[in-house]
């Protein structure tokens, strides 16, 4: 959406209020392109960033594989072409190939999410026709803080035992790294780590909240990893290197340079995807897990949640030209805390914004303006 600031900005300035723009925008570009399915909630490590503490929590339930068939179905028939396995840890599932068997024979493209600890080679030859793209996780640049983030000591063996085998058999592989704050300073680690690997796609995550941990970073840690990404971005290998996962523009002090650096709340559930739990029910996304009606279909509901959430920002993000991008960043209650400017991500800092203050708590209704704009 590089065409969107300018062409926002210019129609503004012909009068044309930044809220009327901004719901056209989110809502023509909230284009369902995936549903994810956590096919279980076992998972057998229990990571300290696990965002629903799946291995902590001991689950046992596997998706109903006639819930699994209605929603594929009702996928396959609106057009949608990625379905992603997910869990918990879903290959500790020995029927995962019947999952995944069924997607294909539908014509899906594959993703699997996976720890990568359960992945021998042999058994990642005889799901290989079955798979389009595996994303493991790679939460540590070094064996012992993985050992003590996962809670097992073979992690690291196995998880590079898998990523050495999917480059060996040619699988398109993403690593996913949660960006804690001490994966941001180990930063630089990570790259030299991951230069030797050219095939395999670093993806960085957003740290999301958890029950138990409300702030996993700071906006100091935010602002030193946009930092980062601006250096390593200038290397050929890195261009495209940014962080996924919905965090606030304005957790930036100039929030025009998080338009390449972060991929906002577009990356995230209803946005471009929703989310089939273990237990059958729709969901927004991991963290938003309130049961979702899809009585209507599957890009319908889509649309009308992203909108919903739009609607449900608080009136400076409504007037923010990045929005369409950002989404407020992350809406999970758990991220949420009350502002002068009204409910809205610990990260954010609407104060980036010119204009922003007209819309806090406590200013005059005279003063507040048409519009907010990049700082």
């Amino acid at each position: 959406m590089s065409w969107w600031l300018p062409t926002a900005k210019a129609l503004n300035r012909l009068g044309v209020p930044y809220p009327y723009l901004n719901r056209i925008a989110c809502g023509s570009t909230s284009i369902l392109t995936e549903i994810k399915f956590e096919v279980t909630d076992r998972c057998n490590l229990a990571c300290t960033f696990c965002h629903q503490d799946f291995g902590a929590k001991g689950g046992t339930t596997t998706l109903d594989m006639k819930v699994f068939e209605r929603v594929l179905t009702a996928a396959k028939n609106e057009r949608i072409k990625i379905i992603r396995l997910t869990g918990g840890e879903p290959t500790v599932l020995k029927s995962i190939d019947v999952f995944l068997g069924r997607a294909k024979d539908l014509g899906f493209f594959v993703i699997v999410n996976t720890n990568g600890t359960a992945l021998p080679e042999k058994r990642l030859r005889a799901l290989q026709e079955l798979v389009d793209c595996v994303k493991t996780s790679l939460p540590a640049a070094d064996e012992q803080t993985m050992t003590r983030l996962t809670g097992n000591k073979m992690t690291w063996r196995k998880k590079w035992e898998a990523l050495e085998s999917l480059e060996k058999l040619g699988i398109n592989t993403d690593i996913l790294t949660v960006m804690t704050a001490e994966n941001i300073q180990q930063f630089d680690s990570f790259i030299r780590l991951l230069e030797p690997h050219p095939s395999i796609h670093w993806k960085l995550l957003r740290a999301e909240t958890q029950d138990g941990d409300r702030h996993p970073v700071s906006r100091d840690d935010i602002r030193s990893l946009a930092e980062k990404l601006s250096k390593v971005r200038t290397r050929k290998r890195w261009k495209n290197l940014n962080l996924g996962l919905a965090t606030p523009f304005c957790a930036l002090e100039n929030p025009s340079d998080a338009v390449e650096l972060f991929s906002g709340g577009r990356s995230c559930g209803p946005v471009e995807s929703l989310t089939v739990t273990s237990q059958g029910e729709l969901v927004r996304c991991y963290s938003r897990r309130d049961g979702i009606d899809m009585s209507k279909g599957l890009r319908k509901t889509n649309l009308e949640l992203s909108l919903q959430d739009f609607e449900r920002l608080p009136p400076v993000c409504r007037n923010c030209p990045f929005v369409p991008l950002c989404r407020g960043g992350c809406r999970c209650n758990w991220s949420l805390v009350e502002t002068p400017f009204g409910s809205m991500d610990y990260l954010a800092d609407p104060t980036n914004i010119d204009g922003a203050e007209a819309w806090a708590a406590g200013a005059r209704p005279s003063s507040a303006p048409s519009s907010v704009s990049a700082a």
